[in-house]
């Protein structure tokens, strides 16, 4: 019933329930929502992807995130981190899973050891809003919210689809009546949706939706963000979905300090043969602050250099 023992702790970058380190944009972008890390094989015999909305169920509770799968990870294992709690997830504080038993002599309560299944949470849309404004809490099955810089981010998924996309997102993201410019991109076949809401010719407000988890990087629409007033060929590329041409997509962040993106360490580590973590350093900067994404720099040289083998 319970095949899985699940394991908690910190992720690198936040401390307990985010109540400092949550107010930091440059170390929430590292890791934007809960996840569950499993080992590919337990994943597979789960019928899970990389990617996907997960159930993670014990006999005290349940919560909903995201799965992760890696090798790294021990078979018959799931971690899940510590930190989210209901200001910053639907359905993610992982306490709820736990027992209430503790040590007898330490009193050290026991997280390291509870009994799980994981089992995919399956969502008829998925979508993601990025608002200068801290919006109120939405009502979809699955939610995630971090600091950006400048502004909120909010992951989404949903079991029931609305009638009308293009009504619910002004409903979001417009007050009654409000008079803003907003464009938008609809095709009710695919059930896919994009909007922004400009403001000033600036950048406030972008929604993305679709059937699949399969949405783009966020990183290049918060440049958006940060670049002041919106060129025409940036609102083409909100509502095809791709930066414009021209425009690079750093990829998910690995080293928060200096922003630097995984897309970015790829192409670097390839094109210049970079070997180790003190070479990617010299070109990069990445990793010569804290340290703390050398691992993963380690892990990503490991997999280019395999690639190229």
């Amino acid at each position: 019933e319970y095949p899985l023992v699940l394991n908690t702790g910190r992720i690198r970058d936040q401390w307990h329930t985010m109540t400092r380190t949550g107010k930091s944009a440059r170390l929430s972008g590292h890791i934007i929502e809960p996840f569950a890390e499993l080992h590919p094989d337990d994943a597979a015999a789960a019928a899970i992807a990389d990617g996907d909305l997960v159930e993670v169920v014990s006999r005290r509770g349940a919560i909903v995130v995201r799965a992760r799968l890696h090798e790294g990870q021990r078979r018959g294992s799931v971690f899940v981190p510590m930190h989210w709690n209901d200001q910053f997830a639907a359905c993610a504080a992982v306490d709820t899973l736990t027992a209430a038993a503790t040590d007898p002599v330490s009193g050290q309560p026991e997280f390291k050891h509870t009994p799980v299944r994981v089992a995919p949470w399956p969502a008829s849309w998925y979508g993601f809003l990025i608002s200068r404004r801290r919006l109120p809490m939405v009502t979809t099955g699955y939610w995630a919210l971090s600091r950006g810089k400048g502004v909120w981010r909010y992951e989404l998924a949903g079991r029931e689809l609305p009638d009308d996309w293009a009504r619910c997102a002004r409903e979001l993201l417009c007050q009654h009546a409000e008079q803003v410019e907003w464009i938008e991109y609809h095709d009710k076949g695919q059930h896919r949706y994009r909007a922004a809401r400009i403001e000033n010719g600036r950048l406030e407000s972008v929604i993305f939706i679709s059937p699949d988890p399969k949405l783009p990087e966020r990183d290049w629409l918060l440049k958006l963000f940060a670049d002041g007033q919106l060129a025409e060929r940036d609102r083409m590329a909100i509502l095809t979905g791709k930066p414009a041409t021209g425009q690079h997509d750093v990829g998910p962040i690995v080293c928060a300090c200096f922003g630097v993106g995984r897309n970015v360490l790829v192409n670097t580590i390839r094109e210049q043969h970079l070997t180790t973590p003190e070479a990617v350093g010299e070109v990069l900067r990445a990793g010569t602050n804290c340290g703390s994404c050398v691992p993963e720099i380690r892990e990503i040289i490991a997999e280019v250099l395999g690639d190229a083998e």
